[in-house]
């Protein structure tokens, strides 16, 4: 809610100037403000009913008005396959410049629909963002790239499968000079790691550190693509 006030002032002032701008308003612009404030007038406005959520936070319906929400993390996919070919031969056609999106699901909806794209025709701001959800989770649509949504043929998962299919190291791993383990040498040098390891405790290894204490022990470099993965 308090995003969403600083996003209106913002296009306000843009347009009160008679300034052009971007789908992703700038809020620098715009003073902070005061949640507690917030919260004390919504809930002393007889036009606003306020219902507790989730630890601190809150939700401001107005009164008398059934709220009609869609839910932008739910697996379920209401939508035609036909919108879905539209979204894959959309993302599909943007050079590099064009496919980087941000990183939010809200803020990549929103230049989406500020570029009308077919796909989102007549949809609301709620179901893209389901949109993009669905077609990041389930669909391999969109993928991430250096904190960026991109489209998935761009993406870091998508190379690391291709370099998995053809058991080549992806990213850093590919630099190195070390050799890679194999599965027989992976099972005996994990052993030896964990019969030596006194940290979080004796026989014990964080998932983070494995890769480390495979270059400092076993001298091999680990690689989840080599090994087909």
């Amino acid at each position: 809610l308090l995003k969403r006030i600083r996003e209106r002032v913002a296009v306000a002032q843009a347009e009160a100037a008679g300034e052009p701008y971007e789908a992703i308003p700038d809020l620098d612009t715009v003073p902070l403000i005061d949640p507690k404030y917030l919260r004390h007038v919504c809930e002393t406005s007889p036009v606003f009913r306020v219902e507790p959520a989730e630890g601190r936070e809150y939700s401001v319906m107005i009164h008398d008005m059934q709220g009609v929400f869609v839910d932008p993390c739910s697996p379920l996919n209401p939508y035609p396959a036909q919108l879905w070919s539209e979204a894959s031969r959309y993302f599909d056609s943007l050079d590099a410049k064009m496919g980087c999106l941000p990183s939010g699901r809200y803020a990549c909806s929103q230049v989406l629909m500020s570029r009308g794209v077919a796909f989102l025709r007549g949809r609301s701001l709620g179901e893209a963002c389901h949109i993009v959800q669905l077609a990041i989770s389930q669909k391999k649509i969109l993928g991430y790239a250096d904190g960026q949504l991109v489209p998935y043929n761009q993406s870091a998962e998508y190379m690391k499968e291709r370099c998995a299919v053809r058991q080549q190291p992806v990213g850093d791993a590919a630099q190195s000079a070390m050799p890679f383990a194999t599965w027989e040498q992976l099972r005996t040098g994990l052993l030896e790691i964990l019969d030596h390891s006194p940290n979080p405790c004796p026989g014990v290894i964080t998932l983070s550190n494995v890769k480390r204490a495979f270059k400092l022990q076993i001298h091999l470099e680990l690689s989840e693509t080599v090994l087909g993965y």
